[in-house]
């Protein structure tokens, strides 16, 4: 596939002056504000806002606000294992499980969100990765990543507010999951005003490459992508990306009483939108080629990343000996609240980074969106892994082990993809339009 090497004569061609450094036009074009590409990235971040954010507040209270974390995770692996969840719909078993300890619509909320989520990310990745300009993909994805994580702060304020007074462990008011639920359901209107990707525009002048396919045409090409050698070499840092959730989630509900574990609903994705933006302003820095954003950001992730993992386990060390209920009075809430903060800094700048390296590795709407689908596919077999292994009360030891092993294991496949961003020899990967079975290729 590969070896299928030849230029594409199209308005692309613009684009890929950004990877090979040459000079750019800096003339911008006029364009309407809701045809923008901002506008564009604030409708997808509207509807992460509604659903995917507020289930995130949900889960920043750890095991989605219930008071004991083993059957939540067990329904996490559930739905990860279905790709992704319908949010309303867990959100509303959640409410149930916990006013009525109805357990079986947990789980099966769990499973039938999983099967209707998987359109939405295909979507959401290709758009944010394709839609932005060369030189403000960047600063997209960091806005990308306020509006997805702008619901946790206003949920977990919701849920601090209504659960600030119970300074006891155990699960969080009634009232908590219909407010959350009230606010997912304006999710689908918000998604109405996106539009088609050939009206998009952009201020420099680039038309969204959309190409019309069948399903089996579809299948072919996803597959071809599938077995690239760049993706197969990244799908290990992919797997990786968010399997920490369960286990900070499950620490939070074993050692944190609910006003605190309410406080972390409210706190800790502001560490998301640090991460974001400041890996995002990094990648869209003049003061440094495409090679040496996409290299220095890799190293300095990874490390932190691994530094985190230590980090942890002191912390783990320390619980386990004292057995603590941690409330934000006590000794030991800055150290393990500070933590928490820091793993979500770490885990969204490494997400956004991801998404900036796949916005490198072609021009391709249709072709992103396989890539994007094939990354938020691995990344939630791995969260399916990760929360199956604490749907028991297995030793905390085991998800520290299996965390710091994966990162190492994922470092020198992705490093040979990551080394070859920004490179002018390497080639991205597009169909050539003029075949019949639209043979795949690398462009300049």
């Amino acid at each position: 596939m590969s070896d299928l090497h030849s230029s594409l004569e199209s308005p692309l061609e613009k684009q890929s002056l950004e990877d090979s450094e040459l000079p750019r036009n800096t003339n911008t074009i006029r364009v309407h504000w809701f045809r923008s590409t901002i506008f564009q990235v604030l409708v997808v971040g509207g509807v992460f806002f509604c659903a995917p954010g507020m289930y995130n507040a949900l889960t920043s209270l750890g095991a989605g606000g219930l008071a004991s974390p083993w059957y939540a995770n067990a329904t996490a692996a559930a739905g990860y294992g279905k790709y992704h969840r319908n949010r309303k719909c867990y959100a509303g078993s959640l409410y149930l499980n916990s006013k009525n300890g109805t357990q079986w619509f947990l789980m099966l909320g769990s499973i039938l969100s999983g099967c209707t989520d998987g359109l939405m990310y295909a979507v959401e990745g290709p758009i944010i990765t394709s839609y932005p300009e060369p030189d403000r993909r960047g600063r997209m994805l960091g806005l990308w990543v306020f509006m997805r994580s702008a619901a946790p702060v206003i949920g977990g304020a919701i849920i601090f507010g209504l659960n600030s007074k119970l300074d006891s462990s155990g699960g969080v008011s009634l009232q908590t999951y219909l407010a959350i639920i009230g606010i997912m359901c304006a999710g689908p209107f918000v998604a109405l005003l996106l539009s088609h990707p050939t009206k998009v525009q952009r201020t420099d002048g680039v038309k969204i490459q959309f190409r019309k396919m069948g399903w089996n045409q579809t299948m072919l090409e996803w597959a071809k992508v599938l077995s690239c050698k760049e993706i197969l070499l990244l799908c290990p840092l992919f797997f990786t990306s968010w399997f920490y959730g369960s286990y900070i989630g499950t620490l939070q509900t074993q050692y944190f009483n609910v006003r605190t574990r309410a406080l972390c609903a409210f706190i800790i994705p502001w560490g998301d939108i640090i991460g974001g933006f400041s890996i995002g302003y990094f990648l869209d820095s003049k003061r440094f080629s495409v090679k040496q954003r996409a290299r220095a950001s890799f190293i300095f992730l990874m490390i932190l990343n691994l530094a985190l993992w230590v980090w942890a386990a002191i912390i783990t060390k320390q619980l386990e000996d004292r057995k603590p209920v941690i409330d934000w009075s006590s000794e030991l809430f800055g150290r393990t609240f500070s933590l928490f903060i820091m793993f979500d800094l770490a885990t969204m700048a490494t997400q956004t980074c991801l998404y900036w390296i796949i916005g490198h590795m072609s021009n391709d709407f249709i072709v992103l969106s396989y890539m994007t689908g094939t990354l938020r596919g691995v990344e939630c077999a791995g969260q399916a892994v990760a929360y199956g292994i604490k749907s028991s009360d297995t030793t905390d030891w085991l998800s520290i082990g299996l965390n710091v092993g994966l990162i190492v294991l994922s470092l020198p496949f992705s490093w040979a993809v990551i080394r070859k961003i920004g490179d002018p020899d390497f080639k991205k990967i597009t169909f050539d339009d003029s075949s019949k079975d639209r043979d795949m290729k690398t462009d300049a």
